[in-house]
């Protein structure tokens, strides 16, 4: 590997390539010791230069398939639990959605799947209204590769190549909490429930994204140009895989201060390496909705409860966590609901993500103090009002619900991705979530009622929740704080049910 990097750096891609080539065909060789974690590690790495070497050659189908190949395989070389994804979302895709997941058609089969591969990933549908935005990068080298479905079934692979200052990329992975430099986790380890974002903070992230967004949107402009697309699917593993895509600026002389997530319906997905499942979100006439309520006065949840009474096309059973505490809700959790919505306050452990936590109580919130020598001493809060991420292994909710987690640093997950997508997110994919909604940072009481008010408005006049989420956060009202902070806010992480596509 010492000489392919070498290689890469001097950006020499043929000689990379005969390299690879020659690393994998040796690990292939020693396949029964697989399980060896440096020799696994070995394979990850050279696969992925090998796809970035690939793609800056121009060989985009040959860097799409060698990811594809490296899909299903963590770093012990297991591949991830079996899953019937028969029917997930981005519906008729098949292996081609291998990269995001195991196999999310139902036509097609991806690493690790009993059925073997169609022809042509079996792409019964016809629909062209998806991308798959994966990014590759080595040193200032980044590639973009774009993956379409066209309107005769034909798969398209696209990709656009810059190089791009290492540093501004370094400088936004740590300062979006990709890192556990004390900045990142000044950022993103809160004192109270959520997260503290200092002036220092904001100022930092707003410089970031400011230097970082114009070298993003060129090549995705040069991407998406002429193609017609409701959804991207964007998978980042490296520097970039906390950064909120969907602010970025996207001109547009009709529609001034337009960003991607005003034009595009942007999720984010997991690695195929990550071996999370990708289930399918299934309609009901009346979906069923568990609404978990924080007990407390500082949240206005009595007003949540209110609106989603409501709306009477929806199956409500409301949780009040003044008369339960985790041990029900885990319980309840492992019911047939088709939407669990939590209205609580939230924490993410960037040291220990497993600990990270929505909080369903006063009483479950940490006390800080200071001793008689002046140092903080911390008093846990009521640990059977705190529901973890660890407290969710084991339980399997088995009507794939879309989970709504509005609550502080709900979305916020420990890099790099490709390993489960750390935190409250991954925890409850793999519970068997078809998606969650989340929060990167914190979020305004008021702010997430509008979104939740409006959101499950939809769903109850017969819209799926994908489709719902991304039309009410284009109708969030405007606010005088910079955009990234507003647009970038709430994300939904996995497959986009099947009209949002």
């Amino acid at each position: 590997m010492d000489s392919a990097e070498a290689h890469l750096y001097a950006q020499r891609w043929d000689a990379a390539i005969e390299v690879l080539e020659s690393t994998l065909r040796e690990i292939a060789i020693n396949r029964v010791h697989f399980r060896a974690a440096r020799l696994a590690i070995e394979h990850q790495l050279a696969a992925k230069s090998l796809a970035l070497a690939y793609a800056c050659t121009g060989r985009y189908d040959d860097a799409w398939r060698t990811m594809e190949e490296l899909a299903g395989q963590d770093l012990l070389g297991d591949p991830p639990p079996r899953v019937d994804h028969s029917g997930a979302g981005f519906e008729g895709l098949g292996i081609l959605m291998s990269l995001i997941g195991e196999a999310l058609g139902g036509g097609g089969a991806a690493a690790s799947s009993n059925r073997a591969p169609e022809p042509h990933w079996a792409l019964h549908d016809s629909r062209a209204r998806v991308g798959l935005l994966q990014i590759l990068g080595h040193g200032s080298t980044s590639v973009m590769l774009l993956r379409t479905l066209g309107e005769d079934g034909t798969v398209t692979t696209r990709g656009v190549r810059r190089e791009i200052d290492a540093d501004l990329t370094d400088e936004a992975f740590t300062t979006f909490g990709g890192t556990t430099s004390a900045d990142a986790a000044n950022y993103l380890m809160s004192l109270d429930s959520g997260v503290v974002e200092t002036t220092v903070a904001r100022t930092r992230m707003a410089a970031a994204f400011a230097r970082v967004a114009p070298l993003l949107v060129e090549p995705l402009r040069e991407l998406l140009g002429g193609l017609h697309l409701r959804s991207i699917g964007i998978c980042d593993d490296g520097t970039l895989n906390h950064f909120p895509f969907e602010a970025l600026p996207w001109p547009d002389p009709t529609t001034p201060g337009q960003v991607l997530g005003d034009r595009y319906s942007v999720c984010f997905v997991p690695s195929a390496a990550s071996g999370l499942p990708c289930r399918a979100w299934q309609r009901q006439e009346r979906p069923r909705v568990l609404f978990v309520a924080y007990d407390g006065a500082d949240l206005n949840t009595d007003r949540d409860i209110a609106r989603m009474r409501e709306l009477t096309g929806l199956d409500v059973t409301v949780m009040h966590t003044a008369d339960c505490a985790k041990r029900e809700i885990l319980t309840e959790l492992s019911k047939d609901y088709s939407l669990v919505h939590f209205s609580c306050h939230g924490r993410f452990d960037i040291f220990q993500p497993g600990r990270s936590a929505l909080l369903l109580s006063e009483k479950a919130r940490d006390v800080h103090h200071f001793d008689d020598q002046g140092l903080q001493e911390v008093e846990p809060g009521d640990q059977r009002y705190q529901l973890t991420s660890e407290d969710l292994e084991g339980i399997d909710m088995p009507g794939a619900p879309v989970v709504s987690l509005f609550a502080c640093s709900s979305a916020a997950s420990k890099s790099p991705m490709k390993f489960g997508f750390a935190g409250l997110p991954g925890a409850f994919l793999r519970a068997g979530a078809s998606a969650v909604i989340g929060s990167r940072w914190s979020a305004s009481n008021d702010l997430c009622f509008t979104l939740m008010s409006t959101m499950y408005a939809a769903i109850n006049n017969g819209m799926p929740p994908g489709s719902a989420f991304f039309a009410a956060r284009r109708t969030l009202p405007s606010t005088p704080e910079p955009t990234v902070f507003h647009q970038g806010l709430f994300c939904y992480i996995g497959a986009p049910d099947e009209e949002t596509s």
